[in-house]
């Protein structure tokens, strides 16, 4: 059976006051009934004094005689008010003389006047009784323990009842926000798990979740058509790269050209490479090979690959030669070959610079060049796939795989990448793995990379 949300806090609203006014009612029977039995009393009480004042004919003495017992009697504070409104007789304390519409609605029937706690009652004859009760013994006690109890009262059932129902309400959604907020940053596989519910935000969860369901296929698709478009690509690149190698130019001018299309070929096989990676990392079909690496062999080898596509570019690197990862080589190796190429052709020929310490239990490796630096609002976004800034198109050519590749090895292996502007200019990118302890330490191992 279907359970509206707005039909639930309807009647719970109606719960919680019901139950309020059940506590008000139970706290009053205990401890407010002599307190209202005074209060509803007072009138009563004061016309059957007044009917037993002599009329207002007698002479003052004995009309004052008759106040001064009932002051001693019952300890009430009596005035008379004859018809023409003057006053006739008076015993125990001052009593005020109320203005003309008081005194009217006296002579109209007994009654308490407002703000005054005085109580009237009309006499033979047109005149009128105003008397001060005594109020019982405690009554103040009693009145502000009585308004005590009831907030306390109020207080007990909102805890009780309005809490737990709002907890009720509100935690679904806060479970349905996280699951939004979850997806939002990119995980794809997060649910909701509310689809029991049978109210309006187990309907919208149940939305959710199904377009989040379909959103992930589709994206599971396209990411296969991207592995598989990737991987055929492949073959005809090594084709046209050995038949490049098989031509014989005759001269200069033909040597020059084909050696700039064969750079050309390697760029495109560096792409198809990067996003065949990428695609298999985000399919979850590509298994880490995992085995303890040391960071200063694995720096030295990149070095050396980044030095055999640009003999003249000046790396120089400060290496832990203690510090371990366990990681997958292949993937490891491609991250760092990225940052050092990133490094190369943003830096206009200036020397990269490579640090590799222990940070935290983590193994950080920095790649810093020296350009122009990355413009501050574009620093969130160096790691999205396919993004270049304006300042790198500019700079150079490329096409926004390589820092995505990187973060996307660095987030396989449990690490993470940053991007910063260094002090003194240029762009700092960092990756960060868990460190391993040393897997022994073979000849040279102790000796810290070196940089030309």
């Amino acid at each position: 059976m279907s359970r509206a949300l707005y039909l639930r806090l309807y009647f719970a609203f109606l719960g919680v006051l019901l139950a309020v006014v059940l506590v008000i009612t139970a706290i009053n029977f205990m401890i407010g009934r002599p307190f209202f039995a005074f209060v509803r009393g007072g009138p009563r009480m004061a016309a059957h004094l007044a009917r037993m004042l002599p009329p207002p004919g007698t002479p003052p003495p004995s009309i004052e005689s008759a106040l001064d017992q009932l002051h001693d009697e019952l300890g009430v504070d009596a005035l008379v008010v004859g018809p023409g409104d003057e006053p006739l007789a008076a015993a125990g304390a001052p009593i005020a003389m109320p203005d003309e519409l008081a005194l009217a609605q006296v002579r109209r029937g007994a009654t308490w006047l407002p703000g005054r706690g005085i109580v009237g009652a009309p006499m033979r004859g047109g005149a009128v009784l105003l008397a001060r009760l005594p109020v019982p013994e405690g009554a103040g006690r009693t009145a502000a323990i009585r308004t005590a109890l009831l907030l306390l009262g109020t207080l007990l059932v909102s805890l009780l009842l309005v809490y737990p129902l709002s907890r009720s309400i509100t935690r679904p959604l806060e479970k349905l926000t996280s699951a939004v907020e979850a997806y939002g940053r990119g995980d794809l596989s997060q649910r909701s798990g509310l689809g029991e519910l049978q109210d309006e935000v187990g309907k919208l969860a149940r939305s959710f979740d199904e377009m989040a369901d379909r959103i992930q296929a589709a994206r599971k698709a396209e990411k296969e058509l991207l592995a598989n478009v990737s991987h055929e690509l492949r073959t005809p690149l090594a084709r046209m790269k050995l038949a490049l190698e098989l031509i014989e130019p005759r001269d200069e001018a033909l040597r020059r050209r084909l050696t700039a299309l064969g750079e050309e070929v390697d760029e495109l096989d560096r792409l198809v490479s990067d996003v065949l990676t990428a695609s298999r990392l985000d399919l979850a079909a590509l298994p880490l090979r995992k085995r303890p690496l040391r960071l200063a062999a694995l720096i030295e080898k990149s070095r050396e690959r980044a030095l055999a596509l640009d003999p003249a570019l000046q790396i120089e690197a400060q290496v832990d030669p203690g510090l371990w990862v366990e990681a997958d080589e292949a993937l490891l190796s491609r991250a760092i070959d990225n940052l050092l190429d990133n490094a190369r052709k943003y830096g206009n020929g200036s020397p990269v610079e490579v640090a590799v310490r222990r940070e935290d239990g983590l193994a950080a490796i920095a790649v810093r060049d020296r350009g122009p630096g990355i413009p501050p609002e574009e620093l969130d976004r160096v790691f999205d796939p396919f993004f270049r800034g304006e300042s790198a198109r500019a700079h150079a050519g490329g096409f926004g795989l390589g820092l995505a590749l990187a973060r996307r090895v660095a987030e396989a292996h449990g690490g993470m990448a940053r991007a910063e502007n260094a002090e003194g200019g240029g762009a700092r990118i960092e990756l960060r793995f868990p460190a391993a302890q040393g897997a022994g330490a073979g000849p040279g191992e102790g000796a810290e990379a070196g940089g030309a």
